[in-house]
């Protein structure tokens, strides 16, 4: 008998959040989405919002329930990044003027919706973050059941072995909050970490777009075809950045939430660096021996440290891009 996991997708809706959000609503048989919350992170609150309702219309998801939440980091100014997502978040694609019926939006705020959807399902949902942790913080914050009523965490951040996207250690989400990084991943909650280790290993290239852009128009559906827009502006802007092809951070999170068998984890204990601003956000892995006057510190991370590429990509792309 095969097991679907109920999901909350905490997105801050730019250009891979979209990609994720679309493969999320493609794998029913192993995800079920009951609600998107949303988080200022590649764009402000309003335009991930408004871009994860369109998404959700546009792949005829409308019953999605959606709450907005933090409008920018606990601590910190927020810091956008148009350069890889468009001043509007979906590249140069408006959605503004789709046809299509999207959710409502809640009155409720994300915290509150996680906190609650948590405690009415105890041990049945998990929540997949693909944006800034700012919402599972706060939800940590208020209600001190949350994590207990949880199933588990899949979070796309960090950077263990490898550079940081954002800055020379820090990966984007975790750079941009670092504070609601260290508290969620202080919550005893049961959490697959996918970080830039994993996530750069699996990439979109410029042949991928071309091949589907060489299909009858005939042969792409709506959904394919605005994914094929942002991909290519996604791909520009990467390029542009001296990158070869674009990595697919969000959609592999989604993809392990759904399939852990993707990626091999290792549990260890993981600590974000708060204070020292050239560090804000970086992952501190202590891997030195453990000594009667250095007791090793217990694991509080599952982190996926090989992913199968190749595997992943086809998964991803055959699920965007159906023939």
């Amino acid at each position: 008998m095969s097991f679907v996991k109920d999901v909350i997708l905490d997105v801050d809706t730019g250009i891979d959040d979209a990609l994720a959000l679309i493969l999320a609503t493609r794998l029913t048989h192993a995800l079920r989405i009951v609600g998107v919350t949303t988080v200022a992170g590649n764009v402000d609150l309003a335009s991930a919002t408004e871009n994860t309702r369109s998404v959700l219309g546009l792949v005829e998801r409308a019953d999605v329930p959606v709450a907005a939440g933090a409008d920018g980091p606990l601590a910190r100014p927020l810091r956008t990044a148009p350069a890889f997502h468009g001043d509007g978040g979906l590249g140069d694609v408006d959605s503004s003027d789709w046809n299509v019926p999207r959710p409502p939006l809640l009155d409720e705020p994300a915290p509150s919706f996680i906190a609650r959807l948590a405690r009415e399902h105890p041990g049945q949902i998990t929540i997949v973050a693909t944006g800034p942790l700012t919402n599972l913080a706060r939800a940590l914050t208020e209600d001190a059941t949350l994590a207990r009523n949880l199933a588990g965490l899949v979070v796309m951040g960090g950077a263990i072995g490898v550079p940081g996207n954002a800055s020379p250690v820090a990966e984007a989400n975790f750079f941009t909050d670092p504070e609601a990084a260290r508290i969620v991943l202080s919550a005893d909650l049961p959490t697959i970490l996918v970080p830039l280790d994993a996530t750069e290993q699996v990439r979109i290239q410029r042949v991928d777009v071309e091949r589907v852009r060489a299909r009858a128009p005939s042969r792409r559906s709506p959904v394919a075809d605005f994914a094929l827009e942002i991909c290519e502006f996604y791909l520009r802007a990467c390029e542009s950045h001296g990158r070869e092809g674009a990595a697919l951070h969000d959609p592999l999170a989604v993809a392990i939430a759904a399939i852990p068998e993707l990626a091999e984890t290792e549990p260890l204990a993981v600590q974000i660096s708060t204070l020292d601003p050239l560090t804000a956000g970086q992952c501190v892995v202590d891997r030195r021996p453990r000594t009667p006057l250095r007791p090793e510190l217990p694991p509080n991370v599952h982190s996926c440290t090989r992913v199968l590429a190749d595997t992943s990509r086809q998964l991803i792309l055959g699920e965007i891009f159906p023939r």
